[in-house]
């Protein structure tokens, strides 16, 4: 008899932009998600009813806070997700799969350091 087992995955990354406009990333397993509220000083995250994640964050761009509700399956099921400023329609933050987040922040790295070059 062939025993199968479901392996979820739990280690997500977060990237919160800062006043500076760069990203600071955190890594971290689903469980530890409120702990990110010590990490990042304008950001507090809360679990509701158990398989929902409540995170709101002071927008660095607008200076105003916005609120964003996910399921905590549908998180972990999905690469990444992007949270932005609805003021401004601008990325504040993603929180997602390690490498998926690591790569979004070093592309817009890559992208912030050939603007400079321009200038």
């Amino acid at each position: 008899m062939e025993v199968r087992k479901l392996i979820l995955d739990t280690n997500i990354a977060m990237a919160l932009k800062d006043s500076f406009g760069q990203y600071k990333v955190e890594e971290l397993t689903i469980f530890e998600i409120e702990s990110m509220k010590t990490k990042f000083p304008y950001l507090y995250v809360e679990l509701h009813k158990g398989n929902e994640i409540v995170i709101k964050v002071k927008c660095s761009l607008c200076g105003e806070y916005h609120s964003y509700h996910y399921n905590i399956n549908e998180l972990l099921k999905t690469n990444m997700v992007i949270g932005g400023c609805e003021q401004l329609a601008l990325p504040i933050f993603f929180i997602g799969k390690n490498e998926k987040v690591i790569k979004k922040v070093n592309e817009h790295r890559q992208t912030i350091e050939k603007i400079y070059a321009l200038i």
